[in-house]
């Protein structure tokens, strides 16, 4: 097995990072959440926010053998657009993604943060995240989007 890396993303892989979001929203969100969720979520992640993000420095690409195969941003003491590709997931990405990320956010902020959703919370609670708080977020047509701010120190 090829090792995992973690680099900065540069500004010409934004458009495969938003598939790689999109892509992984589309095969795991649908299994926890509504139709309004999903496309919620697929909106909320676009080409020109990612662009915005990358040139500010905060977007990470975790590869394997130069392929992106998943990514995360850093937002002050918030670690936030954690995705990894479905088909490397429970295979040490999205780890060595997270111990990297929680690195730098913890030298700056003594503590990190991430919104977890339905499907990503059990994740965070084997890196040793607590739950702080619950959120329901409105979408369309009177769907909620449900996920949880949880907190590592």
């Amino acid at each position: 097995m090829c090792e995992f890396v973690v680099c900065k993303a540069g500004k010409e892989q934004a458009a495969q990072i938003v598939e790689i979001v999109k892509y992984t929203i589309l095969q795991v969100y649908t299994k926890y959440y509504s139709n309004e969720v999903v496309q919620f979520c697929l909106d909320y992640h676009d080409l020109e926010t990612i662009k915005k993000e990358i040139a500010e420095g905060r977007v990470y690409v975790v590869c394997q053998e130069d392929q992106i195969v998943g990514t995360g941003t850093i937002e002050g003491n918030m670690i936030t657009r954690v995705y990894v590709l479905p088909e490397k997931q429970g295979k040490g990405a999205g780890s060595v993604l997270m111990d990297h990320l929680e690195k730098l956010v913890i030298q700056d902020h003594g503590c990190v943060l991430v919104e977890a959703s339905l499907p990503a919370g059990e994740f965070y609670r084997k890196r040793h995240y607590v739950q702080k708080e619950h959120q329901d977020y409105p979408v369309a047509n009177g769907k909620i989007f449900s996920y949880e701010i949880m907190c590592k120190r």
